[in-house]
């Protein structure tokens, strides 16, 4: 599928990204940085058939985790700027082990630079492209499904040495799935809930 393709480019992007970003590193305080880390959460996926003027709803609370991996730049203003790559696996008494996997592109705004042995806060805002690997069949049938994910929260940065940082982060993240058609009935869904995050910088 096309998303798959994309999907594939990303993650190659995101290792020679990496390795052409080492290799080329030079003396001095770098623009560049990788990471990894863990992530927790909950939501709620949530879809609506409709048929005439008639529609019915369903939903479904589930917990999460992934362990995401990203590419960042650091900006003259002291912004940043990611790239990163997340299998999210989805599971609760009824959605067991969906996973959801996908790339963002997200922007930080930091008042500054985060300093070694200091805290420094930020807030951040993404956009994503993600796949839904149904092997549940829940809502829509068999089909994959294809959707823009959109983030919002705050989070914080902070150095350990010249070359390593401490981060955490609380986001809302919301995924507007495709539309699918069974017969006469559209299916409209979504995922929406909240994501913590800890894990580790290194400056290449």
């Amino acid at each position: 599928k096309n998303m798959k393709n994309k999907l594939n480019t990303a993650i190659a992007a995101l290792f020679v990204a990496t390795t052409s970003m080492t290799v080329s590193a030079t003396e001095g305080d770098s623009k560049w940085y990788v990471g990894v880390g863990g992530t927790t959460g909950a939501g709620t996926y949530s879809a609506t058939a409709a048929i005439a003027n008639f529609s019915a709803s369903a939903s479904v609370d589930y917990d999460s985790s992934s362990v995401p991996i990203k590419i960042g730049l650091i900006m003259d203003n002291s912004n940043r700027l990611e790239l990163s790559y997340q299998s999210i696996k989805e599971s609760d008494s009824s959605l067991e082990a969906e996973t959801v996997s996908g790339v963002n592109l997200d922007y930080k705004l930091l008042i500054e630079e985060p300093k070694v042995g200091s805290f420094t806060p930020y807030g951040v805002v993404g956009l994503g492209l993600y796949e839904w690997e149904n092997t549940a069949q829940y809502f829509v049938g068999d089909e994959n499904l294809e959707g823009i994910q959109w983030g919002a929260g705050v989070g914080g940065v902070y150095g350990v040495d010249n070359s390593l940082e401490l981060e955490t982060s609380l986001q809302y993240k919301k995924i507007n799935w495709q539309d699918v058609k069974v017969g006469a009935v559209t299916i409209t869904s979504d995922n929406s809930g909240y994501e913590f995050y800890l894990g580790l910088n290194y400056k290449l």
